[in-house]
C-alpha cells in the first residue's frame, strides 16, 4: 500500500500547486506535468502481476507464444502480442499498452484541460486501477477519449477513423460513435435519449436476450458479476454527475451529455458490464470537473480533490478485502521478479 502513497504524492509533488508556497509550482509546471505523464507510463509498463488480467496477458506470450490463443482477439492487439510472442519478451507488450494508453490520455489533457493537475488526479483516482486490468478497452477508452479533439473540431470523418481505430483494440469502442451527436445534442435531446436508453435496455434488452441468448441475462442483472464495488462506483459517479450539472458552465453542456449517458449503464447493465462501457462516457469528468471548479478559488480545488484520493485508497482497501489483495497489493515491478517462478 506504501507505494500507492508515493506514486499520488509524487504526482502531486510534480504538478500539484498549493497556496502554502505562495501559488508557486515547485517545478515547472508543464515540464511537471510531462514527467507525471512519464511516471504513470513507466510504471504501468514495469509492474508485475498488478490487475485482475496481467497474468491473462502474460500467459499469451510466455512461457509459449500460441497464435492460437489470441484468435479472438481484435487485430492491434494480435499485432501488439505477436511481436511480444516472436521475441518471447512480455515487457514489449505491456510497454506497447502503456505508452499507447497514457500517451494519448496526456496529450488530450494537456490540451484541452482548464487544468492538468485536476484532469490527471481525476483520471488516476477514479479510472486508472481499473484500467490495469482492462488492458485492451484501456488503450480503446485512450484512443476514443483523444478523438475529442475532432469532435470539437467539428471534424466528423476524422472522428470516425479515431473510431475504428479504438474498435481495432476492443469492439465495444463502437459505442463511442454516439459521442459526436451527443456533444452536439440540445439538453432535451439528450434527456429523452437517456430515457430511451434507460428503457431499453431495462426493460427491452432482457426480453429479446431472455428469448434468443439467455446466457447473457447474467450480463445485465442488477449489480453486475463479480464487481464488490460497483454499487460504491455508481453511487461515486452520480453524485459527481450531479455535481456537475449544478456547476457546470454553458461551454461544457455537451460533456455534460456525454456523461449523462455514461452515468445510467452501470444501473441497467450492472456495476460490471454497464461500468466497463460507462467508462468511454465517464472518463470525460477528467475535463468537465476542472471546468465546473474553475468558478472557485485554489483553495477550494485543493479540498475537492481529497475525496477522491480517498476513493483511490479505498478501491485498494475493497480489492484487498475482497481477498483479491495480490492484484493490486503489494505493488511488484517487473524487473524484480523471476518468470519461471508461480505467480503468487
Amino acid at each position: 500500500m506504501q507505494f500507492y502513497f508515493f506514486f499520488l504524492f509524487f504526482i502531486i509533488l510534480l504538478c500539484g500547486r498549493y497556496n502554502i508556497i505562495q501559488g508557486h509550482y515547485f517545478i515547472p509546471k508543464q515540464m511537471g506535468y510531462k514527467i507525471s505523464v512519464l511516471f504513470i507510463i513507466f510504471v504501468t509498463a514495469f509492474r508485475f502481476n498488478i490487475g485482475y488480467d496481467w497474468s491473462s496477458y502474460l500467459s499469451y506470450v510466455y512461457p509459449i507464444f500460441n497464435p492460437l490463443n489470441i484468435s479472438r482477439l481484435e487485430p492491434l492487439d494480435k499485432l501488439i502480442i505477436g511481436c511480444a510472442g516472436y521475441f518471447n519478451q512480455p515487457l514489449i507488450m505491456f510497454s506497447v499498452y502503456a505508452v499507447i494508453t497514457y500517451a494519448n490520455i496526456g496529450i488530450l489533457i494537456n490540451k484541452y484541460s482548464v487544468s492538468k493537475f485536476e484532469s490527471l488526479m481525476i483520471y488516476l483516482c477514479l479510472f486508472y486501477l481499473t484500467d490495469l486490468s482492462t488492458i485492451r478497452q484501456a488503450v480503446a477508452v485512450s484512443f476514443v477519449f483523444y478523438g475529442f479533439k475532432y469532435i470539437e473540431q467539428r471534424k466528423i470523418f476524422k472522428y470516425f477513423l479515431i473510431c475504428i481505430v479504438s474498435m481495432l483494440f476492443h469492439k465495444s469502442a463502437a459505442i463511442a460513435l454516439l459521442f459526436y451527436p451527443l456533444y452536439y445534442a440540445k439538453p432535451m435531446t439528450t434527456m429523452l435519449a437517456v430515457i430511451g436508453i434507460y428503457v431499453g435496455m431495462k426493460v427491452v434488452l432482457p426480453k429479446i436476450l431472455g428469448s434468443i441468448l439467455p446466457i447473457f441475462l447474467m450480463y445485465i442483472e442488477k449489480g453486475g458479476i463479480k464487481d464488490s464495488s460497483g454499487s460504491f462506483q455508481r453511487l461515486v459517479y452520480l453524485i459527481l454527475f450531479l455535481y456537475a450539472l449544478v456547476f457546470h458552465r454553458k461551454n461544457s453542456s455537451g460533456f455534460v451529455n456525454i456523461c449523462a449517458v455514461g452515468v445510467i449503464l452501470p444501473f441497467v447493465l450492472g456495476g460490471h458490464t454497464g461500468g466497463r462501457l460507462a467508462q468511454y462516457f465517464l472518463i470525460y469528468y477528467c475535463l468537465l470537473i476542472p471546468e465546473c471548479n474553475k468558478r472557485f478559488n485554489i483553495n477550494y480545488r485543493i479540498l475537492f480533490m481529497i475525496p477522491f484520493y480517498a476513493y483511490f485508497f479505498m478501491y485498494l482497501i475493497v480489492s484487498v478485502t475482497a481477498n483479491h489483495s495480490n492484484e493490486y497489493v503489494p505493488f511488484r515491478w517487473y524487473f524484480f521478479e523471476d518468470l519461471n517462478q508461480n505467480l503468487m
